[in-house]
């Protein structure tokens, strides 16, 4: 929880002591956590959403996914903008051109996708119902 300061001395007056919160809440295990526990985000001033040791996790079920279903096939299209490698190359993060999928909560593999779907259907948390309304949105049914 962040506060702002100046505000709640403008409110309470200058005796107040204004409690400081030097954390977050991860978004991964909810946990709040200091933000010594976050790295900072590349490119950014500011802490990944993530804390170190979930974000550490990722990576090794990441990395065991990737070594146990190698890389996409030849060819491959992304199922979801149906871009080539061609297409989706260096339009993401890492030096991949595709990004392992997998479902967070039991970590099955999906397949492949490229980083811009990949982080689409994250941001929706992978939930199908948001999805159909965020369709149901866009064909001005709602």
């Amino acid at each position: 929880m962040e506060f702002d300061t100046f505000q709640l001395a403008l409110d309470l007056g200058d005796d107040y002591e204004v409690p400081v919160e030097d954390g977050k809440e991860c978004s991964k295990c909810n946990e709040f956590l200091p933000l010594e526990s976050f790295s900072k985000a590349s490119g950014g001033n500011y802490a990944r959403p993530e804390c170190r040791s979930c974000a550490n996790d990722l990576a090794r079920e990441r990395r065991s996914l990737r070594e146990l279903h190698g890389d996409a096939p030849e060819g491959y299209q992304c199922p979801i903008c149906l871009g080539t490698e061609v297409d989706v190359r260096g339009k993401g993060g890492g030096t991949s051109t595709w990004v392992v999928d997998h479902c967070h909560e039991v970590g099955d593999f999906r397949g492949w996708l490229c980083h811009s779907c990949n982080r689409a259907i994250g941001c929706f948390n992978d939930d199908v119902p948001r999805l159909k309304r965020a369709i149901n949105y866009l064909r001005g049914k709602l």
